[in-house]
């Protein structure tokens, strides 16, 4: 669980970005260099529809995934942030949604993450123990396995499957010709541009992508294969070994409800801003909600008094709007592409955190919804 009490204010409002922008599990990272080689395009929908089903293709591979998300190291939620703001390097081995691995080195250490039918399993180069994750979280904070190309162009164009998309030509990636589609979300309120994906030719795996901001000339997210085989991994590689480490626990698999356990509420509204409920108790904690589809969903949760009193005063303090409003406070910030705000209600005595990829004129049509609220009986 994330201890508040110690973390700075200006840094408590950073923590909140970060650990919303969890429950959306939509990870934000930044440019890896491709040589770009045009050869031709295919049907953009028909390309659509194969990465989406390409989830049973096995691979293996290296990937590279860099992030630009302006955080610092955040206590209790470092690797977070480093994923979020750093170059990450990832060995992975894919043979199905319940049989696979994915690897992290860095200067400290080694960090092998496994799925079996037996469950999840993290083994610590550096602590020299295997861990056992017992369970399924319901909505678990991003890791670098969400950002391996083929995992997050699948859960990117699921997510927008109601927006069209268009063919862009071909290029290599990790010395394999690569089918692009683009998709632009068709709602203008969402802070995301396009969505660019290239995937392998023979496999329809994907190999690369980008998310650019809109507006913006660079993409703030690109994640890409620099080696890639397709086929099925040795098997020996997708077991953990026990036996190599001289530690071994069993835990329950750690989700963002840890990182929110101080949280909780009344159900979620029905509908905010025009945009319908999509998912109740999304995070596993009683009174947070995601409203909208596609790319211009939003989050809204509860916080208590004392976090949402130093979150506001933290991001007003950073530059951002603080309006004074009959029924509290509203006060938004902008960290492209997430729009972040606090929201105070006088009413019901309440603070509320909105955070999501939509203009900030969407989150405060929202808060003005929820501050208006009646306190309710307990």
């Amino acid at each position: 669980m994330v201890v508040v009490a110690g973390v700075r204010s200006r840094g408590l409002w950073r923590w909140a970005v970060v650990v919303s922008a969890a429950v959306l599990v939509l990870g934000v990272p930044v440019v890896v260099t491709a040589v770009t080689e045009p050869t031709g395009t295919v049907e953009a929908t028909g390309l659509r529809e194969r990465v989406v089903r390409s989830a049973d293709v096995p691979y293996q591979g290296v990937s590279v995934v860099q992030g630009a998300l302006p955080l610092p190291e955040l206590p209790k939620l470092e690797d977070v942030s480093r994923l979020l703001t750093g170059v990450t390097t990832v060995r992975s081995w894919y043979r199905s949604p319940d049989r696979w691995r994915f690897d992290v080195v860095s200067t400290a250490g080694e960090r092998d993450t496994y799925r079996t039918p037996d469950g999840e399993f993290v083994w610590d180069y550096g602590a020299d123990q295997v861990t056992r994750l017992v369970g399924t979280a319901p909505v678990r904070l991003p890791r670098a396995g969400d950002l391996l190309p083929p995992d997050l162009a699948r859960r990117l164009l699921a997510t927008a499957s109601g927006d069209v998309v268009t063919a862009l030509d071909a290029r290599s990636v990790a010395g394999r010709r690569a089918d692009g589609l683009r998709l632009v979300p068709a709602d203008p309120a969402t802070t995301i541009g396009q969505v660019d994906v290239w995937a392998d030719s023979g496999t329809g795996v994907p190999l690369r992508v980008e998310v650019t901001p809109r507006g913006a000339a660079r993409p703030i997210l690109v994640t890409a294969f620099d080696r890639f085989t397709p086929g099925p991994p040795d098997d020996g590689v997708l077991v953990p070994d026990v036996g190599r480490s001289s530690g071994y626990a069993v835990v329950e698999a750690p989700d963002i409800a840890g990182a929110l356990g101080f949280l909780g509420g009344d159900p979620p509204q029905t509908s905010l801003a025009g945009r319908p409920l999509r998912e109740a108790d999304g995070a596993g904690v009683r009174g947070v909600g995601v409203y909208g589809t596609g790319l211009s969903s939003f989050v809204a949760l509860p916080v208590p008094r004392d976090v949402g009193a130093q979150a506001a005063d933290a991001g007003a303090k950073a530059g951002g709007g603080d309006v004074t409003v009959p029924n509290g406070r509203i006060v938004s910030l902008s960290v492209s592409p997430l729009s972040v705000v606090i929201a105070r209600s006088a009413v019901a005595r309440r603070w509320y955190l909105l955070v999501g990829m939509v203009d900030t004129s969407v989150l405060r049509t929202a808060a003005t919804e929820l501050i208006a609220l009646p306190r309710r009986g307990r």
